[in-house]
């Protein structure tokens, strides 16, 4: 709690020091005021010009808005908000070693072959993932959870049978009754010599005490910070975070989807009402590209070289369907691999096409393709929380209610509590799992991971999971929600503006 109330009260000093000299400066040279002016102006017609160059994506118009509008505030946003695109040292290494783990994947003609034969409008996907050096697996059987307490007890069921090592890595990791149940098998496995290491996300996780990461360490448990928070100035609050969820057990067995490490996943506290989330549990050679993933990114953090060959699956599964793990980040791959699977399985669909995030805030080209996808014909559903876990981010949300409903697509408000679920299914072939919500920091800031599923039996479960859960929603309709007060309306785009921070 203290790191959190530090970390709160840098930041408020920080962006404070950034008001305060720019009005300090404003009064200090008011005789001078069109001069100083006239400065602020031309540094922020810089940065405009900095932004339109050097950043090539749909939100930039936001930012440059933003800045012009209110150069002095602007800027002080922008500075302590968007710089996701200066590379520090710390993401050079993280960029090498995600490019030396790359290299231990490797693409398997015969399944390639096979799949092309038995799913050739589907080739697109596998192609655009495996060109991005993100292998196509067979071999693989998939558990879906329908719930995190669901996932959570297969987990703990799995790690207490670990031979080898278990790797996790999650965004939260917080104090509780799951964090006491994991945390007494990691200590008990790694008396016993097993490789056990812990990663979690510095910002997603300030909660957690550094004394118990010590008190890990001291039982043989490897404990990573990611992206350490440090300084008051640092670039790195808010940027780079690691947003991926995995779980690896012995290299055979590996689970990945929405859900952290604390108890409102696993419904044990009511933080939102019913918390919904779901998860994967892949067994076989799928789970290579996950435990690559984890790799990666502890190599770029730690400033270390893994032996990777000594962490491969060691048994094989004969299954049906196909399995393609994938991850995305700032520093992976500037062509936004998440957003674009998701604009291909959009434009792709043919009969449905059905969307679980906790959050909506997208861009022009994404909300277009929802739209062009309803009016061709396409049964377009979007589920998103009833109960909100950030009022500014909903509020974002619900800005882009009309137009979606006016263009045909089915927004759902899970009503029970919150959904946290991401997921996206389409077509009864294939559908996605993984950390990706659908905003703005998932598709270019974070680094996320997913894993896609082609012809396997278990899309049956996540279609019928889905269903069942659209019957507990309230469906908005389009004349109901045009009756809003004007003062919702206007609240919604203001802080649709403001969506590059959120």
């Amino acid at each position: 709690m203290l790191r959190a109330v530090r970390f709160v009260i840098t930041w408020v000093i920080g962006f404070g020091l950034w008001l305060a000299i720019a009005i300090i400066l404003t009064s200090v040279f008011r005789e001078r005021a069109p001069q100083v002016y006239n400065v602020i102006y031309w540094v922020a017609i810089a940065a405009v010009a900095y932004i339109v160059i050097k950043k090539n994506n749909p939100y930039s118009i936001k930012w440059v808005i933003i800045i012009l509008l209110m150069p002095i505030f602007g800027l002080g946003l922008y500075l302590f908000f968007a710089r996701a695109d200066i590379i520090g040292g710390r993401n050079k290494r993280l960029r090498d070693s995600i490019a030396r783990g790359t290299n231990f994947l490797h693409k398997n003609p015969d399944i390639y072959a096979e799949f092309g034969r038995i799913h050739p409008e589907r080739k697109r996907i596998a192609g655009y993932l495996g060109r991005k050096g993100q292998p196509l697996y067979g071999n693989t059987v998939c558990e879906y959870f329908p719930l995190g307490e669901l996932k959570f007890d297969a987990m703990l069921s799995d790690m207490e049978k670990a031979e080898r090592f278990i790797f996790l890595e999650y965004f939260i990791v917080r104090r509780g009754e799951l964090w006491n149940k994991i945390q007494d098998i990691l200590i008990h496995k790694a008396g016993q010599g097993i490789e056990v290491r812990v990663m979690m996300d510095d910002v997603g996780s300030i909660l957690f005490p550094r004394k118990m990461i010590k008190a890990l360490k001291a039982k043989g448990v490897q404990v990573l910070r990611f992206n350490d928070v440090h300084g008051i100035f640092s670039k790195y609050y808010f940027n780079y975070r690691n947003h991926q969820k995995i779980a690896v057990i012995d290299g055979n067995i590996g689970y990945t989807g929405g859900a952290n490490i604390a108890d409102e996943y696993i419904n044990a506290y009511q933080k939102f009402g019913h918390w919904k989330d779901t998860a994967i549990r892949l067994e076989g050679e799928a789970v290579w590209s996950l435990t690559v993933t984890f790799l990666q990114m502890w190599d770029g953090e730690t400033k270390t070289s893994s032996d990777y060959e000594i962490y491969r699956p060691a048994t094989s599964c004969r299954s049906e369907g196909f399995y393609q793990p994938f991850a995305d980040g700032p520093t992976v791959d500037l062509d936004q691999i998440a957003k674009n699977i998701y604009k291909l399985f959009i434009y792709n669909a043919r009969k449905y096409i059905y969307i679980t995030t906790p959050y909506l805030i997208v861009d022009s080209t994404m909300l277009d393709a929802l739209r062009v996808a309803a009016k061709g014909g396409t049964d377009v559903r979007i589920m998103v929380p009833k109960k909100w876990d950030k009022w500014f981010v909903h509020i974002v949300t619900l800005s882009n209610y009309q137009t979606l409903l006016e263009a045909g697509v089915r927004i759902f408000e899970y009503t029970p509590g919150f959904v946290h679920a991401k997921t996206i299914i389409s077509d009864d072939e294939h559908a996605v799992m993984g950390t990706i919500n659908m905003d703005y920091r998932s598709f270019y800031l974070h680094y996320e991971n997913g894993v896609w599923i082609c012809g396997a039996p278990v899309i049956e479960d996540i279609k019928k999971d889905m269903l069942d859960t659209f019957e507990l929603c309230e469906e908005i309709e389009l004349e109901a929600w045009m009756r809003r007060p004007w003062y919702d309306r206007f609240l919604e785009a203001v802080m649709r503006l403001f969506a590059v921070v959120f």
